[in-house]
């Protein structure tokens, strides 16, 4: 893999973040101070590349860390959902807070460390990446999960209250047809996410066989952890 951008003074290799050439000094690419949220989301629909590349090269990653905390209370209330349909309705009465608890305490450890094991292997093969840059990305590129928690959950609590999460009785036996649609938007919406997450992923290290293996691990690794998180019985 190799993902460098030339100098046009000196013509030397240089890291794809960095802002002036590391040999003379000469400037690589315009400054991008700040992320601006709206513009970025827009850009995600419209130009995902091109939102992605301002992610990676803004100096300030602002809105990270408030998107990451909503992104991780998206995945405890699917891990809630998976569990309480697939497997068997969690237990809200006696152990909600500590049930999300655990259940934030795992997601975030994931999303803080799987970036960090991206850096390493990135740099075992030779592409130098910063780990705020691939956390970003991760985190960015699920927009469209966190914009459903703030829209559409909203929705499924005011037709099926807490039993869209805990399963008990089954949503899809109180409103089947709506819950099928909104289980349906909640997929396509996730595969959504990891497409962009994907192409976040191949701007990195611009190998395309890398950005669909992590893709793809990075997707089973969510799953069997929506599956699987100890919560309280």
């Amino acid at each position: 893999m190799k993902n460098k951008i030339i100098c046009e003074n000196c013509h030397s290799e240089n890291d794809y973040f960095k802002l002036s050439c590391s040999n003379c000094g000469s400037l690589l690419r315009d400054k991008t101070p700040n992320i601006d949220l709206f513009l970025t989301i827009w850009q995600l629909i419209e130009t995902p590349t091109k939102a992605i590349k301002r992610i990676v090269f803004s100096e300030h990653k602002n809105y990270l860390t408030f998107l990451l905390l909503l992104l991780v209370t998206k995945f405890v209330f699917s891990s809630f959902f998976s569990q309480s349909v697939l497997i068997e309705p969690v237990n809200y009465q006696k152990y909600l807070s500590a049930n999300f608890g655990i259940g934030f305490a795992i997601i975030l450890f994931l999303i803080i460390v799987f970036p960090l094991i991206q850096k390493k292997i990135l740099k075992s093969r030779n592409v130098n990446t910063r780990y705020k840059d691939n956390l970003a990305i991760l985190v960015f590129t699920q927009i469209p999960i966190i914009l459903f928690l703030i829209l559409i959950l909203p929705i499924e609590f005011a037709l099926f209250g807490k039993f869209w999460l805990f399963s008990n009785p089954s949503p899809f036996i109180i409103k089947e047809t709506a819950a099928y649609s909104f289980l349906i938007m909640e997929i396509l919406v996730l595969i959504w996410s990891l497409i962009l997450f994907g192409i976040g992923n191949y701007i990195q290290s611009k190998s395309k066989i890398y950005s669909i293996i992590v893709t793809i691990i990075f997707s089973i690794i969510l799953a069997i952890t929506f599956l699987f998180i100890p919560f309280l019985d």
